[in-house]
């Protein structure tokens, strides 16, 4: 049974319930490009990142709906700089609840996205505090480090393992990511891109299962790093 210090977190799909606002943008800006394309719904979307298609950064996510390079492009200026402002993104409920008794167990918590700093940091609103600011690595802030890369940056900066961190996505790419790594993984099934069915790994159904398989699997032992 794997002693986990210390848990990394994706944040679309995973903490945000963010794929609602993230599709309004791209029919926003369909119609403003003059694209005339067919957006997705929810499920539909989801049927898209559960086949593999990459959806991850957002120019991926441009692409995946139909969007051409240019106009993909032109729109993942357009999230980074507007989308907080223009679009409500709520976390998943009971996430708050979920990384304050992951804290209370004594592990540490990170964040390793494909986001912007500040599209994640203003919908965690007090949330955010409980993650520990050194291991909080984003697209902006690590100029696109790729998430194994910031799983082993975390372990060095925390004095531990990388199998001593579990990271937690929505995407099988973030399984990827763990696995190379050389960390544990668990999936979520309310996510984006993982279905129960099809994983051969631990997933978690909602916030609170994965803070129930969490401190099922964790020995509290904290020092200062």
């Amino acid at each position: 049974m794997p002693d986990f210090k210390a848990v990394f977190f994706d944040v679309d799909g995973v903490l945000l319930d963010s794929l609602p606002p993230h599709l309004a943008l791209c029919r926003a800006l369909n119609i403003q490009y003059g694209l005339g394309l067919d957006i997705p719904d929810i499920a539909a979307f989801k049927r898209i990142a559960r086949s593999g298609v990459p959806i991850s950064p957002m120019v991926a996510f441009f692409r995946a709906v139909g969007f051409p390079e240019e106009e993909a492009k032109r729109g993942d200026h357009e999230y980074r700089m507007h989308f907080t402002k223009r679009y409500r993104i709520p976390v998943f409920q009971g996430v708050q609840e979920m990384l304050q008794r992951l804290t209370d167990s004594g592990l540490y918590l990170g964040i390793v996205t494909a986001n912007t700093l500040t599209n994640i940091q203003k919908p965690l609103k007090s949330a955010f505090s409980l993650f520990h600011p050194p291991c909080v690595f984003t697209h902006d802030t690590t100029e696109g480090l790729p998430k194994a890369e910031a799983i082993r940056k975390g372990a060095k900066i925390l004095g531990i393992t990388p199998s001593e961190i579990l990271f937690v996505g929505d995407q099988r790419s973030d399984a990827q990511s763990a696995t190379d790594a050389g960390a544990h993984f668990l999936g979520v099934t309310y996510g984006w891109g993982i279905a129960a069915v099809k994983m051969s790994g631990p997933t978690a159904g909602s916030p609170d299962e994965i803070a129930a398989w969490v401190t099922h699997r964790v020995r509290p032992n904290r020092t200062e790093p």
